[in-house]
């Protein structure tokens, strides 16, 4: 019986994710039922996301399971009903939980190969590259479900964290197209400078937790936004940075948490003077866990059609991913993942592609 490999974890940590996850080999499924598909897993992503998962801080998760948010891969068997759908060949972003309908459970997809429910799969066009489309849930769906959600558009302001992660690249690109302006706060100058030329955008901010950066990052912010309100914040490093945030609001505004990339999960709120003197609203927000559950497929597909267009008009541009790890060395793409200042995202392939 033909065999393949998948990444799976069997218990949590916290401190030490890279040390949780296993290579084992398994059979490959010889038979598909109704709505399913087979499919060949070519490449998948490396996700902050997929560290929360094996931390023990993502819902949805029962041991063992098996690693992975998303993915490329391509059809190998596809059940009667669904034969209209897909075909053998096929390009199709995979994810580890339904994309339609109802989110059951968590399936993982750092596999060779996977059966999956025609709802957890993404048909991908011909004019889209395989990394691109691997990674289109994450980097591109989480910033465009949220300026969706918000409703920003011309003369908004919307102040963002982690403006040099793929998901912050795509927000600036995002404000182009939408008319909106993005302040963009980063850990390192050289960040800010590359985000500068690489997008034609003007000032980028320094923000590296230390108390006197703050200060001084709020007066420059001020400066240049003159009268105009920032009433829109989103923030994936939590912390003393999602705190300032907080404070940069304008009464009335709303901040989006959305991640704790700092490793401190904490933000300090004051119910009197931020939320009820203020207005401020904050709201705690997930792809999977807000998006994905509340949101109908007719809006999902939307989004996803809007996707597709930014990406082959080019008014989207990902950046090159960064490093390519096989399967076995799940351990080091994990470590290298976290490293701070890494450039590009991380990838697992098959070995043998």
């Amino acid at each position: 019986m033909a065999t393949g490999r998948e990444i799976t974890y069997s218990q949590f940590s916290e401190s030490n994710p890279e040390d949780v996850f296993e290579l084992s080999t398994v059979s490959i499924p010889q038979q598909v039922g109704s709505g399913e598909v087979l499919v060949r897993i070519k490449c998948s992503m490396v996700h902050p996301c997929d560290l929360g998962c094996a931390s023990g801080l993502v819902n949805g998760i029962e041991l063992p399971a098996i690693g992975g948010f998303e993915g490329l891969g391509v059809v190998e068997k596809v059940g009667a009903d669904l034969r209209k759908l897909f075909s053998p060949g096929q390009r199709v972003h995979v994810s580890a939980t339904h994309i339609f309908g109802n989110w059951k459970t968590w399936l993982g997809i750092w596999r060779d190969y996977a059966v999956l429910p025609s709802e957890a799969l993404i048909p991908v066009p011909d004019d889209i590259e395989d990394d691109v489309a691997a990674q289109i849930f994450v980097n591109v769906l989480t910033p465009l479900a949220m300026v969706r959600e918000m409703r920003l558009g011309p003369g908004d302001v919307l102040l963002q964290t982690a403006a040099g992660s793929v998901v912050g690249r795509v927000m600036i690109q995002l404000g182009k197209i939408f008319g909106f302006q993005t302040v963009n706060l980063v850990r390192r100058k050289e960040t800010a400078s590359e985000l500068i030329e690489t997008y034609d955008i003007g000032t980028v901010y320094v923000h590296n937790g230390f108390s006197g950066s703050a200060e001084f990052v709020n007066e420059e912010i001020r400066k240049e936004l003159g009268n105009a309100p920032i009433k829109f914040a989103i923030d994936a490093v939590s912390g003393d940075v999602g705190r300032f945030c907080l404070e940069m609001l304008d009464p009335g505004g709303v901040i989006y948490f959305y991640g704790a990339l700092s490793g401190n999960s904490r933000v300090p709120v004051d119910i009197v003077s931020d939320l009820c003197r203020d207005n401020k609203s904050v709201k705690g927000w997930s792809i999977q866990e807000t998006w994905l559950r509340s949101t109908s497929d007719d809006t999902k597909q939307s989004h996803l059609d809007e996707i597709w267009n930014f990406l082959s008009t080019r008014k989207i541009v990902l950046p090159a991913i960064g490093t390519t790890f096989p399967m076995e060395k799940i351990r080091d793409a994990v470590i290298a993942s976290r490293r701070p200042g890494k450039t590009g995202k991380v990838m697992l392939v098959c070995e043998s592609l």
